[in-house]
């Protein structure tokens, strides 16, 4: 498992903060933005048309981006650092969890220090973001974060061997692996690089109130977990709960 850091350009940092600005975004996405940066005008940036939108937060983030960019340098330095201290330790976490040896996989991953705070990924090619204000703890919850769904996936194609294109949103393999997020942070070792407040609730926070049939969908997830054989009778059985229940999940996803 190899990981670089480093900084995202201005003009691909506007882009992907856009990208969850557009219309089709619900408010849960497109609010962030103002709540992390209070000075933005929501008249123009949150409720005008489009065109507007786009305009005034471009102009602003590139003003925002140039007042920064030393620090988004000197981030990027600290995270790759810390990465070197601590991958032994995660490599061996994540080999003993997950039941294959790490050493040598996802020897690709990358990462860029963004002024997007939602940090997206990029499932296929190994790639996420890091929000420039995290300090050397939060880089590493959000890369081990997005390394287990790296991992998650390399597992799964290798079990199933179905479509990566099932692995990004809105494909039921995708919400599974955003909601087993919290089965491996709350219920195994790799816990331990994560403070206690982001520990108890490390997936998206609509999962923490969806239910099916009066149950808590990560309830019944925690239930399958332990009694599973195996890492790919987890992914099982946990994927034909989902499947099951598709209908009624998708209407509680925000």
């Amino acid at each position: 498992m190899k990981l670089d850091v480093d900084v995202m350009s201005c003009e691909d940092t506007i882009n992907s903060i856009l990208h969850f600005q557009t219309d089709d975004n619900s408010l849960y996405w497109r609010e962030t933005l103002f709540q992390v940066y209070p000075f933005l005008d929501k008249d123009k940036g949150l409720d005008a048309d489009w065109c507007i939108r786009r305009e005034y937060l471009s102009e602003q983030l590139a003003v925002l981006y140039v007042q920064v960019e030393n620090e988004l340098k000197a981030k990027a330095d600290m995270f790759n650092q810390y990465w070197l201290e601590r991958k032994n330790e995660v490599v061996k976490v994540f080999s003993d969890v997950f039941q294959i040896d790490c050493t040598n996989i996802l020897d690709d991953m990358s990462a860029k220090i963004s002024l997007n705070p939602i940090c997206p990924r990029d499932i296929h090619l190994h790639f996420f973001t890091i929000f420039y204000r995290y300090g050397k703890e939060q880089f590493l919850m959000t890369a081990i974060h997005e390394m287990i769904h790296f991992v998650w996936f390399y597992i799964w194609h290798k079990h199933f061997k179905d479509s990566v294109s099932n692995y990004d949103a809105p494909h039921i393999e995708w919400l599974l692996s955003e909601m087993v997020i919290d089965t491996f942070v709350r219920h195994t070792d790799i816990r331990k690089f994560f403070d206690n407040s982001r520990a108890e609730r490390p997936a998206y926070r609509y999962f923490y109130d969806m239910k099916i049939n009066g149950e808590l969908v990560l309830a019944r997830l925690e239930k399958i977990y332990p009694k599973s054989a195996s890492i790919t009778d987890f992914m099982e059985k946990a994927i034909q709960y989902c499947r099951e229940n598709e209908v009624c999940i998708r209407k509680q996803v925000l």
